[in-house]
């Protein structure tokens, strides 16, 4: 009867390890498409055999392991790509929605305002009486101080909407923090048992991922399956089960704009803006700080150097009411959020270098015109339009390379994530082909035990 019980004991066996081995096929079939899964594969081993005679006799078969296909090499340098897809494509994004400032390319930008301004001053320096052409003078003045305005205005929203994106992302960093750090304890408690906790590893792995495109982020793995996540210069975002912040602080220097700080739960908080180096805070934080800040100064060097520039010029010269030291912009606005127009009265351009007769001669009026193309020092010995144009070539120059950045990375990215398809990937034909497998060794296993029921039917009619 022992051999009997034997081989019921080698067919229930084989039952029970390949009804897991078709579970393990149809998980993997199951997720596919599934973004991060990771392949898991059944190990099976032989029993430990029972002695008998004339020797030992074998047990069966069992699963000795169900085992997570991954490289933790590729797995690593995901991680680092995702950390420059998030800064490149926050970057990109922000750099271009500055870009629909500049409208220079349909000729209504501020290059446009510039040259149809001067171009009034040579109107009116060609007919100084004309008062149709002094009226454009004005409204062309105008114009060119509005679009000034503008910019400086959208610029400024700009970076008000970057600052809410800013929070939005500390806001995802601490929910994905407090995510790894469930998923520390669920690891733990699943492999201190003895069993693997492999989809509790690719949805940490997944966390991780993502939170490397928000933040750059350094990561070590204890013996005990869990990880510790740090940010900025060492501080510690996840250890063990605890889960750290970073928090949003308005910096009054700043505008009121938010500083990036990292919350240890005592003591101060620590500025971590400055060391953030990767992510989409940092694409955020550098198109918030630098490229628009630059932006804005730039525009304020130029609005203040043309405010001084024809000032300067227009106080020389008399209006056809005879008046003179009057100033063309407002004084006080040397800024491109706050130029604008002091005159209101045509009469009162100064288009005259001299009071005598009416309408005196043009002198002044061809001063201030040539303005246009004289280079100033303020500029960096640049004209109007150079400095303008300069200014604009460079932004442009900075979208093309985050582009360009942004492309080669979404390369690179696509490569090592084929190289994680090639070990931890699933492959629809290799498990169709283990579940035809596995599906022959169960039928197999189940003729084994109705093999042995008969048997042992006969032995039990040999007994009546």
């Amino acid at each position: 009867m022992s051999g009997l019980n034997g081989l019921f004991g080698i067919g229930s066996n084989a039952l029970a390890t390949y009804q897991r081995a078709l579970a393990v096929t149809g998980q993997n079939i199951a997720n596919v498409n599934t973004p991060g899964y990771s392949r898991q594969e059944i190990i099976l081993n032989e029993a430990l055999p029972e002695n008998g005679q004339p020797g030992q006799i074998g047990r069966g078969v069992t699963a000795t392991e169900i085992r997570r296909s991954v490289d933790t090499f590729v797995d690593q340098q995901l991680l680092n790509s995702n950390e420059r897809l998030g800064q490149f494509g926050a970057a990109q994004k922000s750099l271009s929605n500055i870009q629909l400032l500049f409208n220079d390319s349909n000729d209504q930008g501020i290059a446009a305002g510039l040259n149809e301004f001067f171009k009034a001053w040579q109107d009116v320096a060609t007919n100084p009486a004309d008062l149709t052409a002094r009226t454009v003078l004005l409204t062309k003045a105008d114009g060119l101080t509005k679009l000034l305005n503008q910019a400086d205005t959208q610029l400024s929203a700009q970076r008000r909407s970057l600052d809410s994106q800013v929070q939005s992302s500390i806001n995802d960093v601490n929910a994905l923090a407090s995510k790894i750090a469930d998923l520390n304890s669920q690891i733990k408690l699943t492999e201190v048992s003895g069993q693997q906790a492999n989809d509790l590893r690719d949805q940490r792995g997944r966390f991780l991922n993502d939170l490397a495109g928000l933040i750059d982020i350094s990561s070590i793995e204890d013996a005990t399956g869990q990880v510790t996540v740090f940010v900025g210069i060492g501080q510690l975002l996840v250890t063990e089960q605890k889960a750290y912040k970073l928090t949003g602080v308005a910096n009054v220097a700043n505008h009121g704009l938010l500083d990036v700080r990292y919350d240890g739960g005592t003591g101060p908080n620590t500025d971590i803006t400055s060391v953030i180096s990767g992510g989409r805070l940092k694409g955020l934080i550098d198109a918030r700080d630098t490229t628009a800040v630059d932006l804005q100064t730039s525009l304020n060097t130029l609005a203040s150097q043309l405010v001084s520039q024809v000032n300067t010029q227009h106080r020389l010269g008399y209006g056809l009411d005879g008046s003179t030291s009057q100033d063309f912009f407002t004084a006080s606005g040397t800024t491109a959020g706050t130029v604008s127009l002091a005159l209101s009265d045509r009469l009162k351009i100064a288009a005259s270098s001299t009071a005598a007769g009416v309408p005196g001669n043009n002198v002044n009026a061809l001063a201030l015109s040539s303005l246009q193309t004289a280079s100033m020092a303020g500029l960096g010995n640049a004209t109007f339009q150079g400095y303008y144009s300069a200014m604009a070539g460079s932004f442009g120059a900075t979208i093309q390379g985050v582009t360009r950045d942004l492309q080669g990375q979404e390369i690179l990215h696509d490569q090592l994530l084929t190289h994680r398809a090639e070990v931890a990937g699933v492959s629809m034909d290799e498990e169709l082909i283990n579940l035809l497998k596995y599906q022959r060794a169960f039928e197999a296993a189940s003729k084994l035990i109705t093999t042995s029921d008969e048997m042992l039917q006969t032995i039990l009619t040999l007994k009546r």
